[in-house]
């Protein structure tokens, strides 16, 4: 993966569609972006993600027990099984024969890795709910589209890259993760933190610089401390810094595709009527240097058709972003 050459490709900075901030919210919000440190340690924290998201990431998805220690997990859960037999049976994954009604069976039909990446979402998504402090169901809806976007993308990336250094699945699933810093400055000040995403997030002024700087660093110290791999941790801390030849291909690939929200959303394939009110992601556009990072990275014939694939699962992002 030719990191190095897709690093030198110079940012390009568009404008801000979205309405200007309410300046009351300024002050508000500098003060909580300068106070990351403290609301990353555990007594103002929000609520840790599930411990059986880490003991899933553990796992060796090869390994001969794979199926009975993903079932194990699942069963775990009472909305988890009826979530996964949910899918198991719908008309995604039916096949001839009588409905599955037991998890291990589900697992089976789905295959092992739609079984981690489903029984991972699932469990994520159903935390960010949770943990919600937002005032708005539709924003928080944006927010989850977002990352699921991200998370389709990089997947579709790592595969298209074919490098045995960056699996699609665990890509996935560090794509979800990613910005667990917003959620939780989102968790500490709902409402101002609502008017600064409807506003674009303040794209191209000071403020959204140290919102950069702030949700990167809060999320990757929140992950160091719930003991999620390293990797985790330098994708949700590098996801807006330009790209570096010595960081990790996990991280180079979520950080391109966490640019590609418009761009799928606007594929002629893409089926899913997104929340035209807010922005999806605090890059209005795909920016060239991404563009031109793709193409340093061979993928110039290819990115077309990352996008469309992601377009055409709109369905299915659909149907993880409405779960209740």
């Amino acid at each position: 993966m030719n990191i190095e050459a897709a690093a030198s490709v110079a940012p390009n900075v568009p404008s801000n569609p979205f309405p200007a901030l309410p300046q009351e919210d300024e002050r508000d919000l500098r003060d909580l972006f300068a106070r990351w440190e403290d609301l990353a340690k555990s007594e103002h924290s929000m609520p840790p993600v599930s411990p059986l998201i880490f003991r899933l990431l553990r796992m060796d998805r090869d390994a001969p027990l794979a199926v009975g220690e993903v079932t194990e997990i699942v069963e775990s859960d009472p909305i988890l099984t009826a979530r996964l037999l949910g899918l198991a049976n719908s008309a995604l994954f039916v096949r001839p024969g009588k409905p599955i009604s037991d998890v291990k069976s589900a697992v089976i039909r789905l295959g092992i890795n739609e079984a981690f990446e489903e029984t991972f979402t699932q469990l994520f998504g159903m935390w960010v709910r949770h943990i919600s402090r937002m005032p708005d169901d539709a924003l928080l809806d944006a927010l989850w589209i977002e990352n699921l976007i991200t998370a389709f993308a990089a997947r579709e990336i790592a595969t298209t890259l074919r490098d045995p250094a960056i699996d699609p699945a665990l890509t996935y699933t560090a794509a979800l993760l990613h910005d667990v810093g917003t959620l939780a400055l989102c968790w500490a000040d709902a409402k101002p933190m609502a008017r600064f995403i409807k506003s674009g997030y303040a794209y191209g002024t000071e403020l959204h610089r140290d919102y950069v700087d702030a949700h990167c660093r809060l999320g990757s110290r929140l992950l160091q401390d719930w003991n999620a791999p390293l990797e985790y941790a330098e994708v949700a801390a590098r996801h807006h810094q330009p790209l570096n030849h010595m960081e990790s291909g996990m991280a180079a690939v979520v950080y391109l595709a966490d640019h590609l929200h418009d761009a799928v959303t606007q594929h002629e394939a893409w089926s899913f009527q997104t929340p035209s009110a807010y922005p999806l992601g605090c890059i209005p556009h795909v920016p060239e240097n991404v563009t031109a990072a793709l193409v340093a990275l061979g993928l110039d014939d290819k990115l077309e058709g990352i996008i469309e694939r992601v377009a055409l699962q709109s369905a299915r992002i659909e149907s993880l972003a409405r779960m209740p």
